[in-house]
């Protein structure tokens, strides 16, 4: 369950790096760890086809479709990683390995996905994607904020507390 857990905090992780605005506090159901690891929550599926100007009466099949793929992902990921030597998701030099491996598979499962719903201009999958992603990074962004300690400044760490949030290979 441990392997499992890191897998989803390097995915998420993996997701959270450029700019990213940060908006008003979420509310703990907007933090919450369903929706933090999420692939594809609903809420941004829907912004960004409504954003990409795709046919109204295509959202819910087109959600359905990838919420019903969101836990193979993570197999998929742990499946392909399992065939390199060594295995990025436990060597930590090779982390950029997995991320890699994580972003090819959302990339596959969104683009099969969206092809099945006529879509299928390669350009506009990927910018959905990314945007998708974008909104999911800046929630994690600002759901962490929320939850670091007051006081406590970026890089730094409460005094008396251990560094060890979990996140290790067994």
């Amino acid at each position: 369950m441990k392997s499992l857990f890191s897998v989803k905090i390097l995915m998420v992780l993996s997701l959270c790096v450029g700019s990213l605005t940060l908006s008003a506090q979420p509310s703990d159901e907007e933090c919450s760890e369903e929706k933090l690891f999420s692939y594809f929550p609903k809420e941004f599926v829907m912004n960004t086809l409504q954003k990409f100007q795709v046919p109204k009466d295509r959202w819910e099949p087109i959600y359905h479709d990838l919420a019903s793929k969101d836990d193979e992902i993570i197999k998929t990921v742990e499946d392909k990683a399992s065939r390199l030597s060594p295995n990025p998701l436990q060597d930590p030099k090779e982390r950029h390995v997995a991320v890699k491996i994580f972003r090819e598979t959302l990339q596959q499962v969104f683009t099969n996905v969206m092809n099945t719903h006529g879509i299928s201009n390669e350009n506009q999958i990927k910018m959905m994607l990314d945007d998708i992603q974008k909104q999911k990074a800046e929630l994690f962004a600002t759901c962490m904020k929320k939850k670091a300690p007051q006081g406590s400044e970026k890089g730094q760490q409460p005094a008396g507390e251990d560094d060890d949030y979990g996140w290790d290979e067994e």
